[in-house]
Parts: C-alpha cells; sequence; structure tokens
C-alpha cells in the first residue's frame, strides 16, 4: 500500500512536469506563429494558471508497531478463510471391532486403579467443603496443567463441581 502510494505521487509530479513543459511549448509556438505572419495571428489569451492541485492522494503515514505481548491473541485479520474440517466416517465393521475390543479390555470392578484422576477425586472426597487446587497440586504430587485437565474432564462429566475460584468439591 506505501510503494502503491509513493509510485501515485511520483506520477503526479511527472504530470505536473510535463504540463508546464507543454504551458511553455505552446507559448514558444505562438511566439513563432507572430513572428511568421507579422503580428496577424490572432491568439486567444492564455487561460490564467489555476492554483495547481494537490494530489488526493492524503500521504500515507507509516502504522505504528503494535506491541504485543507474548501470551495475548493479535488482532484479527479482516477476511479470515475458515477451513472445513471433513470428518472421517467409519465402516460399520470397523466400530463393532472397536466397541467389542473396549469391552472386553475393561478391568474387573473391585479396587478402583490408581490414575492420577482416581488419587484427585479421592483427595476431594476426604474435604467435604471442598478443596483449592494448591493443595491438590501439594498432595497428589502432579503438575498445574494435569490438575487442570483432570478438574474439567470431571466437572464435565458431573463428577465435580466448583465451589469458588479455584475451590472444587465432589457433585
Amino acid at each position: 500500500m506505501k510503494k502503491l502510494a509513493d509510485d501515485l505521487k511520483i506520477v503526479n509530479k511527472e504530470i505536473n512536469a510535463l504540463s508546464k513543459k507543454l504551458e511553455q511549448l505552446s507559448k514558444k509556438a505562438v511566439k513563432l506563429m507572430k513572428a511568421a505572419t507579422g503580428n496577424k495571428v490572432k491568439t486567444k489569451a492564455a487561460p490564467k494558471k489555476k492554483a495547481v492541485k494537490k494530489s488526493k492522494i492524503a500521504p500515507v503515514k507509516a502504522a505504528p508497531k503494535r506491541k504485543v505481548a507474548k501470551k495475548t491473541k493479535a488482532a484479527p485479520a479482516k477476511k479470515t478463510v475458515k477451513k472445513k474440517v471433513v470428518k472421517k466416517t467409519t465402516t460399520p465393521k470397523k466400530t463393532a471391532v472397536k466397541k467389542a475390543v473396549k469391552t472386553a479390555a475393561k478391568k474387573p470392578v473391585g479396587k478402583p486403579s490408581a490414575t492420577p484422576t482416581n488419587k484427585i477425586l479421592a483427595l476431594m472426597k476426604r474435604y467435604k467443603k471442598g478443596i483449592a487446587i494448591s493443595k491438590l497440586k501439594e498432595r497428589s504430587g502432579l503438575n498445574d496443567k494435569q490438575i487442570s485437565n483432570i478438574l474439567h474432564r470431571a466437572s464435565k462429566e458431573g463428577k465435580i463441581k466448583r465451589v469458588a475460584r479455584g475451590v472444587y468439591q465432589l457433585a
């Protein structure tokens, strides 16, 4: 855009220079005709010089650089192209096989395994009024990302509910 504006300014200057040269040549031509015919040539009065209009294009100023923090999102572009996601369809045979494998792979009912989710839920059982994320981190030994993922998943399933900011309890 800036280059286009610069190019237009250059063209405008060249056109103004050519118009000045054209006026000078026309004046010389009139003088030559007068000299050749002995001042008998009637000429139109030279049009009064009007104030030269400046280009209608306003000078383009460089846009100020945006300072963007690392974790903030940049402003969206005017036109965004959304890609269509095409879901792959599976044949009924494959889904039937997958279901059969999943049901056969289930663990026997009894003592729940020591998964991180089960650890978190067991800790929450002890605290009836709710437990803070910081305490969950201390007691379970898991990192923040693991705990937030477990809490999100459990709240979606309806196993836990949010009591206050950063405090959760069993539903």
